[in-house]
């Protein structure tokens, strides 16, 4: 994003739903490299930005909102189960890239030279043009079910909505087979931490490369 004071490399964080990309985010924040999780920014908007708030109810009406609170239930009835995504998604997108914008830019103020950026949506449009690599991380259709049978307030129903909603995107075929990496995660979590290990020393000498480039 051209409004970065400082060139930055940055990485994408993506994947099937249910396939770990959290898991992958969070062992990349503990190992030093900053995370923007764009899924929790959108949801911190939602219902903190008055103006992202307004047009959400004028869009999907006043149930949007209980009050303060922003109504989850009823807007995922009314976005995955009626289709009706990619006109939540028009709303929010546009707030969300303004904050990763500012977010950034603070970032690579402090110095730091990688940022990394999570979301279950990273390549709805096709691969973003300011994303240098992205780690796809892909788990079996069985193992990805199991894991989103655990969490809280997921009835079965939601749960295949869900997946066929992303299945129908085909977003794994944006990747660039020549700077993507594709993780899998079918294994122990032990597995995946020690691939992730390998992956950042990687990409950091990538990066280094990259960024000399850009000087």
């Amino acid at each position: 994003m051209e409004n970065v004071v400082k060139p930055i490399c940055r990485w994408g964080i993506t994947g099937e739903i249910g396939a770990g990309k959290s898991t992958v985010a969070a062992f990349i924040a503990q190992l030093g490299i900053p995370v923007l999780d764009l899924d929790s920014i959108a949801k911190q908007l939602m219902q903190n930005n008055e103006y992202l708030r307004a047009q959400i109810k004028a869009e999907f009406g006043e149930d949007a909102y209980m009050g303060d609170e922003l109504n989850r239930g009823y807007l995922a009835e009314k976005a995955f189960k009626r289709g009706q995504v990619g006109r939540l998604n028009a709303l929010v997108h546009p707030a969300v890239y303004e904050e990763v914008v500012r977010l950034e830019s603070k970032i690579a103020e402090q110095g730091q030279k990688i940022i990394a950026k999570e979301s279950a949506l990273l390549l709805q449009h096709g691969r973003p043009k300011d994303v240098d690599f992205i780690i796809w991380v892909q788990s079996s259709r069985e193992i990805r079910r199991n894991r989103l049978s655990k969490r809280p307030h997921v009835t079965k129903k939601d749960l295949d909505a869900r997946i066929k909603h992303q299945s129908s995107l085909h977003l794994s075929q944006h990747l660039d087979k020549d700077r993507d990496i594709v993780l899998y995660n079918n294994e122990t979590i032990q597995a995946l931490h020690k691939q992730v290990s390998q992956l950042i020393l990687q990409l950091k000498t990538e990066c280094d490369t990259l960024l000399q480039s850009r000087m």
